[in-house]
């Protein structure tokens, strides 16, 4: 759903009870949850009243311990008989443990309560991102934006695969579209697939990830982050089909795809997200040795049991 028809649902009273913001940086994803909020709490576009309302929280450290004590105030207020929100900013910060702590509350949602996630959506564990709603900040319509591509040169076969990758945000599908892109996925999908139920393909890995850094050949932070979201896409495409369908992203994928729902438990899936997400975490945020993280990725795959 679009941003400017989720709040005007919103206005008229018609919310489900947990929402993900999603965008690129700097859409306004969290002004965007406080104005929601206020307009659910308050009945108007006021956040700057947010402060005075005893009815709003908004997260304030992403420890397992602050998500539950939120959690169960959420449940506590429920005899007040008023509406209740609690925001979670930049949720894709949450560690599996303290996003499995937040489930709960999906699944049973208190009444009148309304929680509101903002962050990357490709940081999130998928049995949180299927219980909301998502709503595009600074996105497009797939369709719409596959017939962007189009018009800009695109073959309609790569401009479908390359809106549904991106989930509709213009400078991704441009990125995804592109010549540089599509080499590289084309030579990762089979990389993956040999990670996944063939001999571990380390030297393969190095060899596709490698860039030119100092006068030598190494393995590129930016190439492993290209394949570590791949990777996590596809294992959610994979688990979404076993909890029941959903939006298919990798459309030249789908063999691979119900390979690893067949193959796998939904357990080993969810695994190995998790597995993945901390490996990335430490690329991006920690300044790991992309070569090491490489390593590290690809011997955590071949530990998941089969069904």
């Amino acid at each position: 759903m679009q941003l400017l028809q989720w709040l005007s649902c919103l206005k008229a009273g018609n919310t489900p009870h947990a929402v993900f913001l999603v965008g690129p940086a700097g859409s306004g994803k969290k002004e965007y949850a406080r104005q929601a909020a206020s307009l659910y709490l308050l009945g108007r576009e006021a956040p700057e009243k947010l402060s005075e309302c005893p009815f709003f929280q908004e997260l304030p450290d992403y420890t397992v311990k602050t998500v539950r004590a939120c959690c169960e105030e959420l449940n506590h207020q429920v005899f007040a008989r008023g509406r209740r929100c609690l925001v979670i900013p930049d949720a894709h910060k949450l560690t599996p443990q303290t996003q499995n702590a937040l489930l709960k509350t999906l699944e049973e949602p208190p009444e009148d309560a309304l929680l509101i996630l903002t962050g990357n959506e490709q940081a999130v564990l998928p049995t949180i991102r299927s219980r909301c709603m998502l709503v595009r900040v600074g996105a497009e319509d797939r369709a719409k934006m596959a017939a962007h591509l189009v018009a800009k040169g695109v073959a309609p076969d790569r401009a479908r695969l390359a809106a549904a990758l991106s989930d509709g945000v213009p400078s991704l599908a441009e990125r995804y579209a592109g010549e540089e892109y599509m080499a590289f996925r084309a030579q990762a999908l089979p990389v993956i697939t040999d990670a996944l139920f063939g001999v571990t393909p380390f030297s393969q890995a190095s060899a596709l990830l490698e860039r030119r850094e100092d006068g030598k050949k190494k393995v590129g932070k930016d190439a492993l982050a290209d394949f570590m979201d791949m990777l996590l896409s596809l294992l959610r495409d994979a688990l979404l089909q076993q909890l029941g369908g959903g939006d298919c992203r990798n459309l030249d994928a789908q063999a691979l795809q119900n390979r690893m729902a067949e193959h796998f438990t939904t357990a080993a899936i969810q695994c190995m997200i998790a597995e993945t997400l901390e490996k990335r975490r430490v690329l991006t945020e920690f300044g790991g040795a992309p070569s090491l993280v490489l390593d590290a990725l690809l011997v955590s795959l071949r530990k998941q049991d089969k069904k």
